[in-house]
């Protein structure tokens, strides 16, 4: 353009010859034939969807190293398969998209370039019959699709520099790339894919919360035996248990009939009742006190001495009351075990 306003303006000139000549080489079909690429518009990107499979991009790669590739990566989460094919007809296309399927589930978009295994007709149908949205992207315009154009790139690249078979090869590819913090997420493809880290050598490096809490565990169990008694039940020993039922006496008497755990058992009662109990609600016989009686029996003692007692004479009205003694109650738990310190082992007082 510049150079037909230089040639015009040498030659001849009028007010807005440079605007006349512009809008002479507009209306030029050859001119419009032959002219240069316009200016790339403005970037548009795909949305990022919300939830993982919700969108997928697929293409082919190849023929590389003697085959035919098949790329299948996840928009939400950057998740990538690769299943390898002979050939990059529409059958086999569609067997390895329900391979696929079948470990995913069915995405509600699926978006492909113009290829002839994605333009045909029993390929729209697959689509169409499993509630796929198909959308291809503009001829001869790869960066449409350019998130599985960017794979097949790192892929082709990485797979030059891996050893071994091609399977071998594809498997240390695919695990390096779902494990590595993807460059858009920065999250791994795995973990946005499936919730959760793939455990890998890098792994090892980390503490183990198995054994953190294990040494928590027994540190806060060496602790607190500091300050108990072990003690044990069998089946068949008598006991004592918490009896929550009657406030008045907390203890009743029975017998052990069964464990039910490392420090629970289930007690068989007196009056027939079966209970299970915890150790610390337990209590052999042998620790306890002997003036520990159950309801039943105060009760029938006390019905036996009102009806031996022989009534005695009343005494005047204007006798003095006699005196009684105190009653002394006895007591209803072991008598507590008094022990030094062992801190004031080291000190003589």
């Amino acid at each position: 353009m510049s150079q037909m306003k230089s040639l015009g303006r040498g030659h001849v000139w009028w007010p807005g010859i440079d605007k006349e000549i512009e809008e002479k080489a507009k209306k030029c079909s050859t001119c419009q034939v032959h002219q240069r690429t316009p200016q790339r518009v403005s970037l548009h990107p795909w949305e990022w969807p919300h939830r993982p499979w919700s969108r997928i991009h697929i293409d082919y790669a190849g023929p590389f190293m003697g085959k035919m590739f098949l790329l299948i990566i996840d928009a939400h989460s950057k998740w990538l398969d690769i299943h390898i094919t002979n050939s990059c007809n529409t059958q086999s296309t569609v067997e390895k998209l329900r391979m696929t399927f079948a470990n995913h589930g069915l995405p509600e978009m699926a978006v492909s370039d113009n290829g002839p295994a994605f333009v045909s007709k029993e390929f729209e149908e697959f689509m169409k019959n499993n509630g796929i949205r198909h959308v291809k992207s503009a001829p001869y315009h790869p960066s449409t699709n350019g998130l599985v154009e960017r794979a097949v790139q790192t892929f082709k690249k990485a797979m030059k520099t891996q050893s071994g078979t091609l399977q071998t090869r594809l498997s240390r590819f695919l695990f390096k790339y779902r494990t590595t913090p993807h460059t858009t997420t920065g999250i791994s493809p795995a973990e946005l894919r499936w919730g959760t880290k793939l455990r890998s050598h890098l792994t090892l490096l980390q503490s183990d919360v198995g054994k953190t809490v294990r040494y928590a565990q027994h540190k806060q169990k060496r602790h607190c035996d500091e300050h108990v008694r072990q003690r044990s039940v069998s089946i068949g020993d008598d006991v004592f248990v918490r009896n929550y039922s009657n406030p008045k006496f907390p203890w009743t008497a029975g017998k052990v009939v069964e464990s039910t755990g490392p420090i629970s058992a289930k007690v068989a009662l007196d009056d027939g009742k079966m209970v299970r109990r915890h150790q610390d609600q337990i209590s052999s016989s042998s620790t306890k006190d002997s003036s520990i009686i159950a309801p039943e029996e105060i009760q029938e003692s006390n019905t036996s001495t009102e009806e031996t007692q022989a009534p005695e004479t009343q005494a005047p009205e204007t006798q003095a009351p006699e005196t009684q003694a105190p009653e002394t109650q006895t007591r209803r738990y072991p008598t507590r075990e008094r022990r030094r310190p062992k801190k004031l082992d080291d000190y003589e007082l």
